[in-house]
């Protein structure tokens, strides 16, 4: 039976927490109650399946903090933990997904309440008060036909009830205090490439009912995007940084608050289309330089050793403050091999790049862009397997190991050029970066 067979992985997952103090669950608040979560979880379970039957079948949510199927939280912040379990019921012409909601009765498990909705899986769980009352809300997304479609719920869990108070369909979603006015919101981004909108709400209490509260358009042409991402602008401000992938290249949207409405103030009113921060390449923001700031990849222009051939583009890495994109560094990016070369602002302007994407090779030369005169090597990087590179009897010439990751050996070979502008193997090594 289904149910037995989770319970089993369940408690031998359980039995290696308690044995080695591996966070196998990615969820703090799941440990909080070792060493009895082992002994909890089978009466949890049993209650479960006195509920829905032997049967059900025990659903794992594919992403976030909380990735059991049986999850643990003190909703109310009483000390005392609720479970909640997800699962599937089927026939023949629907898949039906549920919650239910298992509690603490005179020191028995009894499931007390369960809500169904029409899905295929669980996408992530969040608990967050939202109406600052001291209980926590229960969001859940649902994936509704694979990732094409996708439905969240937020739940209410008082005195016992599970009450569904808002349903919502959704690209992406979180629980944030974007206002940092110590409550939560909850923030909705809506994607329909059908339609061609594209759009983030936010959703906050008004006494007892769920309402949206502010709304703000995205790029209209966008095709796909990641995940939202809560993090902060250079001025410290709170931001929703979300990339996403058009046609050809991406961009990267960042809204905030501004006069208590949601703003987006990259797009472009003229054209609906996030025309700042498009680039080519589907890179996605990071923190590229340390500095617990998000920076967001930008494409310039970078002259091709070929004349006539492909446009190439440096990646400028800008942080943003709500006004101003801000150049932190400049890179090199290759992302059909996987790594990237940083570039000092001395060389921008006077380097020219030959590309061999069939051969895994970039060969870099110093580049007169005032008289556009392509100029001499300085220098070559090269992939080639390990398998190949460490025989004995392989000739090596002038190439030399710069780095190596799996089962590939990167390697650089300095040109004739290089001794003019002081670079030595050391040197590329000190600019060059894996991909992670």
């Amino acid at each position: 039976m289904k149910i037995r067979k989770a319970l089993a992985i369940i408690m031998a997952l359980s039995l290696s927490v308690v044995l080695c103090g591996c966070d196998l669950f990615n969820n703090a608040n799941e440990l909080l109650s070792p060493p009895e979560l082992t002994g909890e979880m089978a009466p949890i379970a049993r209650a479960l399946e006195k509920s829905a039957g032997p049967d059900c079948d025990l659903k794992y949510p594919a992403e976030g903090d909380y990735r059991s199927a049986i999850v643990l939280e003190d909703i109310n912040g009483d000390a005392i933990y609720e479970a909640f379990a997800f699962y599937s019921t089927s026939d023949d012409e629907m898949t039906t997904m549920h919650i239910n909601a298992i509690c603490q009765i005179e020191g028995k498990w009894t499931s007390v309440a369960d809500k169904t909705t029409v899905a295929t899986g669980v996408e992530k769980i969040e608990f967050c008060d939202l109406d600052d009352d001291g209980n926590k809300e229960i969001v859940v997304g649902w994936d509704v036909n694979g990732t094409s479609e996708k439905q969240l719920s937020l739940f209410t869990f008082e005195d016992r009830v599970l009450t569904q108070q808002l349903v919502q369909s959704y690209t992406g979603f979180l629980c944030c205090d974007l206002n940092k006015d110590k409550k939560y919101e909850l923030f909705v981004h809506l994607l329909n490439t059908s339609e061609k909108t594209n759009k983030a709400m936010l959703f906050n209490y008004n006494k007892e009912q769920i309402e949206q509260t502010t709304t703000c358009i995205l790029d209209s042409s966008v095709k796909s995007a990641e995940k939202p991402i809560l993090a902060a602008l250079s001025n410290g401000q709170r931001a929703i940084y979300i990339d996403e992938i058009k046609g050809v290249g991406s961009v990267t949207e960042v809204l905030y608050f501004l006069g208590g409405e949601l703003v987006n103030p990259l797009l472009d009113e003229e054209s609906l289309e996030n025309i700042s921060t498009f680039r080519a390449a589907s890179l996605q923001t990071q923190d590229i330089n340390a500095d617990n700031v998000l920076e967001i990849p930008i494409a310039s222009d970078l002259p091709n050793a070929i004349r006539d051939g492909e446009k190439l583009y440096y990646t400028n890495w800008c942080s943003f403050n709500g006004e101003l994109l801000s150049v932190k560094m400049i890179t090199i990016v290759n992302t059909v091999d996987g790594y990237y070369l940083t570039v000092p602002s001395t060389m921008i302007g006077h380097v020219a790049v030959y590309k061999d994407t069939e051969n895994h090779l970039r060969r870099f030369y110093h580049y007169d862009s005032e008289n556009s005169v392509l100029g001499k090597e300085l220098f070559t990087i090269t992939l080639i397997k390990s398998s190949k590179w460490d025989k004995e009897d392989f000739d090596r010439g002038d190439m030399v190991e710069i780095a190596r990751k799996d089962e590939t050996v990167f390697v650089a070979s300095l040109g004739v050029g290089a001794k003019a502008f002081a670079i030595t193997t050391d040197t590329i090594k000190d600019t060059f970066y894996l991909v992670s």
